[in-house]
């Protein structure tokens, strides 16, 4: 039998299989702090819309752009921010007797949205129904970019002083001695938006002169965790009787205890802040798609395609006058309509859809859809709005940019708030989605003939989001102030 006493003990770490007894053993605790900091909001987006209803799409569609136009004039004086188009929408209106659809009329709605100060927003809405507008659809909050960064900062401090503060009560209660801290992890939220205010639609009757409607903004509130790796030794009072010195007798052994999972045994790893930094950019639209349709009903399939054809040629024609772009055809259908009677299906016409699609720079928009409806089309089914290709490639480069310096803000806030002194750049993970397009505005809309020849209806763009994200793995060392201190936390 072999001498044991000139043995020496390795206990082997689970899943690894490494043997190599010159690594003590690490006595780690983690921790994860809390932290939540609330924002007072000082912004106002508000969604507002002109609904009409009448006879003929004609006279509904010109209301609505009239209506509309005087609601952007008076926001535009008022100082309104972000203003854009949600939604554009024409839809008719049917009556149903005896198994018999009947169009009795038509209904618009023009959407808007803009963003005022919240003492601002008040008034601004007020004006707005005094001047058209008879829907309030949507109101949010939000507090500055530039206080929702610096509270994203505060939280992350919070966040440690918290995790400092729980371990520092075990760490007393177990009579331990804490050491290095040997991870940082943080898990920080995106800023958050406060819940909308959804409403149903409301009257146009003017309000009293000197009457606003108080707008008062609800605070955001910002959240973050931040988990710690701190290593601990107990002291005199807190260790425990080694189970070891029994395997072993009177002989001091030499223990070794490999790393879970990875098989490290080098004594020398390298202390690293693992960090993930946002970034977004906004970038104003200036070019707008949009899909018209031409709709007809009649009892043949002959007459049916025949006027559709003819007035989608009309409207082929305007629209390559007025220079649009990508002009071409998206659907082409031709259906039968059927009336069901005393379980009868009967066939009593037939439908015909012709869509086109085509763009054009925003501020040109608006003209084209007028005009392309007095040649026409009845239907509007899509609208969207996109940056040029320029406009987003510097975007998606100033982007990135923007990710490293959130993330870099982020390493400072917890170096500075653990006395940390920050080393080289381990590793750099990027993760950049390609560029969206904003959501499109699907409708099921129409219309009959032309607009009044002064009104246009105007178009506004939004803005598209580019969204980035990069990691860091930022080395560090402490300094002598880099562990954690009981005092401060009253042990």
């Amino acid at each position: 039998m072999a001498n044991t006493d000139n043995q020496t003990l390795v206990i082997i770490a689970p899943l690894t299989g490494s043997t190599n007894p010159n690594t003590a053993p690490a006595q780690i605790l983690e921790v994860t702090g809390q932290g939540e900091v609330t924002v007072p909001t000082t912004l106002t987006e508000v969604q507002l819309g002109i609904q009409v209803q009448g006879k003929t799409s004609t006279e509904v569609q010109e209301e609505v752009a009239q209506r509309s136009a005087a609601v952007v004039d008076v926001l535009q004086k008022l100082g309104a921010q972000e203003l854009q188009t949600i939604s554009i929408q024409l839809n008719p209106v049917y009556s149903f007797e005896d198994n018999t659809q009947t169009l009795i009329g038509f209904r618009g709605l023009n959407t808007l949205q803009f963003e005022l100060p919240t003492d601002q927003a008040g008034a601004a809405i007020d004006t707005a129904i005094q001047a058209g507008a008879n829907l309030i659809q949507d109101i949010s909050f939000t507090a500055s970019d530039e206080a929702l960064q610096q509270a994203r900062l505060q939280v992350l401090s919070e966040a440690v002083k918290d995790a400092q503060a729980q371990a520092g009560a075990v760490f007393s209660t177990l009579q331990l001695t804490p050491g290095k801290i040997i991870d940082i992890d943080i898990n920080s939220a995106s800023n958050p938006s406060s819940s909308p205010l959804v409403f149903e639609a409301v009257g146009r009757a003017a309000f009293a002169a000197d009457t606003t409607t108080p707008i008062i903004g609800s605070p955001q509130t910002i959240e973050a965790s931040v988990s710690l790796d701190i290593a601990y030794s107990p002291n005199s009072a807190g260790t425990l009787t080694s189970a070891t010195d029994n395997l072993t007798g009177a002989i001091k052994q030499a223990l070794a205890i490999i790393d879970p999972l990875t098989g490290s045994t080098n004594p020398n790893t390298p202390q690293i802040l693992e960090v993930t930094g946002q970034g977004k950019v906004s970038v104003p639209t200036t070019l707008t798609e949009v899909q018209l349709g031409i709709q007809v009903q009649g009892e043949t399939a002959t007459e049916v395609q025949e006027e559709v054809a003819q007035r989608s040629a009309a409207v082929v024609d305007v629209l390559q006058k007025l220079g649009a772009q990508e002009l071409q055809t998206i659907s082409i259908q031709l259906n039968p309509v059927y009336s069901f009677e005393d379980n009868t299906q009967t066939l009593i016409g037939f439908e015909g859809l012709n869509t086109l699609q085509f763009e054009l720079p925003t501020d040109q928009a608006g003209a084209a859809i007028d005009t392309a409806i007095q040649a026409g089309a009845n239907l509007i089914q899509d609208i969207s709005f996109t940056a040029s290709d320029e406009a987003l490639q510097q975007a998606r480069l100033q982007v990135l940019s923007e990710a490293v310096k959130d993330a870099q803000a982020q390493a400072g806030a917890v170096f500075s708030t653990l006395q940390l002194t920050p080393g080289k750049i381990i590793d750099i993970d990027i993760d950049s989605a390609s560029n969206p397009s904003p959501s499109p505005l699907v409708f099921n809309l129409a219309a009959d003939k032309a607009f009044a020849a002064g009104s246009t209806t105007p178009i506004i763009g939004g803005t598209q989001t580019i969204e980035a994200s990069v990691s860091l793995d930022i080395a560090y060392s402490p300094t002598s102030a880099g562990t954690l201190d009981l005092a401060l936390y009253g042990f």
